[in-house]
């Protein structure tokens, strides 16, 4: 094993959105071993918190569902993928529910709508998504027009519905409408698009490469719809036991919860710690 890469909420972090003390002794130690860590998450790189990037072993940070990486010491983008400005056209010309907020993830940072900020449990977010929103977003009085302005420089466009039907209805236009895409889900009031190269496994093969590494030597964990990709990408993708359905399918084995330590459990099994 050399290196191990894991999605943070719902994966490493607790509910509480910490690392527990055996968390982090046991990546100090597989990062002893010389073995990288890698964050691969759904959020974008200033939203990832200052105690993620300090872990021992993390060099690098996948983020935006794979749009771009990271390296931790710089601060400073080493790759990314970018949605093509001809698909940004194609999504500002979609007609939008009012029960539909947009958010806009550019150069690692999320801009959203003021209205989403202001009231987060509107359109589905949960207690802790309620502060997350409002201690992570930058809110716009006209994300459009910001959209319009950044064309060129989106790592993702994500729209959150409390309303399933309005969801999928969404979903299904973005699929006819645009060809060059991927829509996955972190959570369920969720719609997360970008580029169709852009997803947390074909990233995280990007940097196997990039390190001189194999999948064969690399371990993934994760817990939602935008985790299976790296599940599937190397030899050892685990899923939590707090996982969708789906998601523990595609995997090569299941740990505990993040309540439990699953993945420190896992990999100290792994590693024989």
């Amino acid at each position: 094993m050399r290196l191990i890469a894991s999605d943070l909420d719902g994966t490493l972090l607790t509910p509480d959105k910490q690392i527990t003390p055996f968390t982090s002794e046991i990546l100090t130690e597989a990062s002893r071993r010389g073995i990288h860590f890698v964050p691969c998450t759904g959020r974008p790189f200033d939203a990832v918190p200052e105690f993620v990037r300090g872990l021992p072993g993390v060099e690098y940070v996948i983020t935006s569902n794979g749009a771009a990486v990271y390296s931790v010491a710089s601060g400073h983008r080493i790759y990314e993928r970018l949605l093509d400005e001809e698909t940004v056209e194609k999504i500002l010309e979609l007609p939008l529910s009012q029960e539909i907020a947009t958010e806009v993830l550019v150069e690692g940072v999320p801009y959203t709508e003021s209205r989403y900020v202001e009231d987060p449990a509107r359109f589905g977010a949960t207690e802790y998504g309620i502060q997350y929103i409002k201690e992570t977003r930058k809110g716009l009085d006209d994300i459009r027009s910001f959209l319009r302005e950044h064309r060129a420089q989106a790592d993702g466009i994500n729209f959150i519905c409390a309303d399933q039907v309005i969801r999928e209805q969404l979903a299904d236009q973005l699929r006819r409408e645009c060809e060059e895409i991927t829509i996955t889900s972190s959570v369920p009031h969720l719609l997360e698009v970008s580029h169709s190269q852009s997803d947390k496994g074909q990233t995280l093969l990007w940097l196997l490469e990039h390190l001189k590494l194999s999948p064969e030597e690399a371990m993934t964990f994760g817990d939602a719809e935008n985790d299976i990709p790296m599940l599937r990408a190397v030899r050892y993708g685990i899923a939590m036991e707090n996982a969708a359905k789906h998601c523990k399918e595609e995997a090569f084995a299941v740990t505990g919860s993040n309540t439990a330590d699953g993945v420190a459990r896992k990999i100290q099994e792994m590693l024989e710690l």
